[in-house]
């Protein structure tokens, strides 16, 4: 699970807000420019879709989109802060729903959701064996698509990082990775094959970016 310390920052009226300000920096919007243009590519191959589950959905950033793909976005979150920042944000704006909970414990059945969109969770998720549930309840949700990233232990920029650390050049935690091979295994597993998985830029990040479908 995510640290404790972390949880309740993020949680915060003050953490929603800091969340809000981050992705007006420049690095953000290159970061999410560049998840756009693969999301666009994505949905060449999807179609519209009829539900799909935004979590976390943070501020809502990306309700707007996929409701221009033809969703309900039922948008859900750990912090009820964020889940409240996106009324605050998109007034008036129609919703399937909003609920707050954890990534790894989703209060739906199985297949109740056309598509399940996590973007940038995985990665705050310290436990591993949480990493791995949080994926399998993606799947789990999911009826037809699943698209989610998570931080590959392959990546160039963990390698980075463990070599740093391992001379005592990098004070900062390990990254909290998943392997490539895992992630294929745990969509085969629930009947998924993994359709794309570029890596959301091969130098300056280790985010791969998935796209899944149900066999």
């Amino acid at each position: 699970m995510t640290l404790p310390e972390r949880l309740a920052q993020y949680h915060a009226a003050e953490g929603a807000e800091e969340y809000l300000d981050e992705y007006r920096k420049f690095h953000r919007k290159l970061s999410d420019r560049r998840e756009h243009h693969l999301l666009d590519k994505y949905f060449l191959h999807i179609g519209k879709i009829h539900s799909a589950l935004d979590l976390p959905c943070g501020w809502g950033r990306y309700m707007p989109y996929l409701r221009a793909q033809g969703a309900e976005v039922l948008e859900a979150d750990y912090s009820g802060s964020m889940v409240a920042k996106v009324v605050e944000v998109f007034p008036d704006t129609p919703l399937l729903g909003r609920m707050r909970c954890f990534g790894h414990r989703i209060p739906l059945a199985n297949r109740s959701m056309d598509l399940v969109f996590s973007m940038r969770l995985s990665h705050h998720l310290a436990d591993p064996v949480v990493r791995r549930e949080h994926v399998q309840e993606l799947f789990r949700v999911a009826d037809r698509y699943v698209i989610f990233s998570y931080f590959d232990r392959a990546s160039l920029k963990n390698a980075i990082r463990r070599a740093r650390t391992a001379v005592g050049l990098c004070k900062k935690r390990p990254k909290n990775t998943l392997g490539r091979a895992q992630v294929k295994s745990l969509a085969e597993e629930a009947g998924f094959r993994i359709v794309q998985d570029p890596m959301l830029f091969v130098v300056g990040s280790g985010h791969r970016l998935v796209l899944a479908e149900r066999k």
